[in-house]
């Protein structure tokens, strides 16, 4: 059997407080925000034209074939439909 660790309602739990800690920004110089975006900015490694060619390519042929699958589901499903009402009706 397993044990349940169970307390009364009247129990109050205890919460720490967490004081933020303060960035380097904070505390001494102020730096101004579009630079803290420039210096972001500069740190993203972009994608070289072979790794873009290739998702893309990817991405193309993954949709074409998605599109066959779809197209052919609902061709068969039209055609099971379309026999059933027939023999219904």
């Amino acid at each position: 059997m397993e044990e349940k660790n169970m307390t009364s309602p009247n129990e109050t739990k205890e919460v720490k407080k967490v004081t933020p800690k303060q960035s380097k920004h904070s505390e001494g110089k102020e730096r101004d925000g579009f630079a803290d975006y420039k210096a972001e900015f500069k740190k993203i490694v972009w994608p070289g034209r072979v790794d873009i060619v290739k998702s893309t390519a990817t991405v193309i042929v993954t949709s074409l074939i998605v599109g066959v699958i779809i197209t052919c589901m609902d061709t068969v499903f039209s055609a099971g439909y379309d026999t059933l009402i027939n023999l219904l009706g």
